[in-house]
């Protein structure tokens, strides 16, 4: 009998803990938790109302129609812009330009497509990025691609 006690101290410490467990999880998750899925399904209508962060080419050719027709005739035609620039709404807000738009001239970004990997299909344009730069007597800085290639048609 004298053990018994600490086993029912066990479980009546156990049951107080689920119990509580139980309220405070009732009372601190929201209404609309697990609704439609394993979300808060208020938050999708809260993520809905949120102003654009990034553009389309479209959003881009509205005032950059020279550059967005280079594009669209070159190689890179199939690249968003704001891969090599910021999103959207770094540049424009509310339809008004806020700041300029940053562009990542970094070898590295151009590395990232046209490196050369065995794995690439054969017909995408590869180069030793490195033996290329040094071979057209060009120092490896960031915008060495651009000092040859225009980005936004690079046959040109």
């Amino acid at each position: 009998m004298e053990h018994a006690k600490h086993i029912i101290r066990a479980v009546l410490l156990l049951v107080v803990a689920v119990v509580v467990f139980v309220l405070v999880r009732h009372f601190l998750y929201p209404k609309s938790f697990g609704l439609h899925g394993y979300y808060r399904f208020d938050s999708v209508a809260e993520y809905a109302s949120a102003a654009p962060v990034h553009g389309d080419r479209g959003s881009c050719a509205a005032c950059h129609e020279e550059k967005a027709a280079t594009l669209t005739r070159g190689k890179h035609a199939s690249v968003s812009c704001e891969v090599c620039h910021a999103p959207l709404s770094t540049h424009v807000q509310e339809e008004a330009r806020v700041a300029p738009m940053p562009v990542d001239r970094s070898m590295q970004l151009c590395a990232t497509c046209h490196q050369k990997l065995v794995a690439r299909p054969k017909g995408f344009p590869q180069v030793v990025l490195p033996d290329h730069a040094v071979e057209k007597g060009a120092q490896i800085t960031n915008g060495v691609c651009q000092e040859c290639h225009n980005a936004h048609n690079p046959s040109e």
